[in-house]
């Protein structure tokens, strides 16, 4: 059987790298090519004509139900694997019409296991039953995107040793970007998770998180007391004692986040006599 012609659509750099190097293992497949968003993917479906589209859901110039949706008026429709950091669409949108949907970090066994399903499909699918498909998952992804609301992550489960360990956000007082990893950092010490600090991001409800710096996003509650630095750089003091400077471009922000609550709770105080 020929290779699978398999096309990465995604707009963070690291998560292409990563596909690039598990497709790169896998000896049944040929990655045709790679693409940074919405439109570039468009145009490279349309040069190179993959078998399979590895998709990211959001992305900077659009997003990847709008891309399938596009997909499925044309005649050659490629399969669709999702690749996302949300896992609240799954159940509802991938039950019965979906290729599959892989969380990230994609992991190569589960990789490996959605392409052998496009194997499965290339031999049996003709054009008509792709299109028919693609159309299903249309509809599954706008239902469930319209019913559902922000869902943000309670807790995460991190790979410790050989086994893993539970790190709920609210124990979680900063987070740091580690090359390809993001450090979580407890009361109780900081475990490693492979993760941008963009992705975990999106994973955080930004009602209780705020960045400080490119590299630091930290819990609100968990900011005991904020400074100002003999240089005039806001400083940040968490409840453990840690301190975390700043960045210019946040500081302001912080300050007006830290004077809106002190402006809050004092018109939430007693009134005077």
């Amino acid at each position: 059987m020929n290779p699978l012609r398999v096309l990465t659509v995604d707009d963070e750099v690291l998560a292409l790298r990563r596909l690039k190097l598990l497709l790169g293992t896998l000896p049944y497949v040929e990655q045709v090519g790679e693409a940074g968003g919405f439109a570039d993917a468009l145009a490279k479906i349309a040069s190179l004509g993959p078998d399979v589209v590895l998709l990211d859901i959001r992305m900077r110039d659009g997003s990847g139900f709008d891309l399938v949706e596009l997909l499925a008026s044309r005649p050659a429709a490629p399969a669709i694997i999702f690749v996302s950091a949300f896992d609240r669409f799954a159940v509802k949108a991938f039950e019965t019409s979906a290729l599959d949907y892989l969380l990230k970090p994609v992991e190569r066994e589960r990789l490996a296991q959605a392409l052998g399903k496009a194997r499965q499909q290339r031999s049996a699918a003709d054009a008509e039953q792709r299109i028919a498909e693609l159309q299903e998952i249309v509809r599954n992804l706008r239902s469930a995107a319209s019913e559902d609301a922000p869902h943000f992550e309670s807790e995460f489960w991190v790979r410790n040793g050989s086994g893993f360990v539970r790190v709920s956000t609210d124990s979680i007082e900063w987070v740091a970007s580690e090359d390809e990893y993001v450090r979580l950092g407890t009361a109780n010490g900081s475990y490693l998770m492979r993760s941008s600090i963009r992705q975990l991001e999106t994973r955080l409800d930004p009602d209780r998180f705020v960045r400080i710096h490119r590299r630091w996003p930290v819990r609100r509650a968990a900011i005991a007391e904020m400074r100002t630095t003999p240089l005039g750089r806001a400083e940040v003091v968490l409840s453990s004692g840690k301190r975390l400077v700043a960045g210019r471009v946040y500081g302001k922000a912080l300050r007006q986040l830290v004077s809106t609550a002190s402006t809050m709770a004092a018109g939430s105080g007693p009134t005077p006599r």
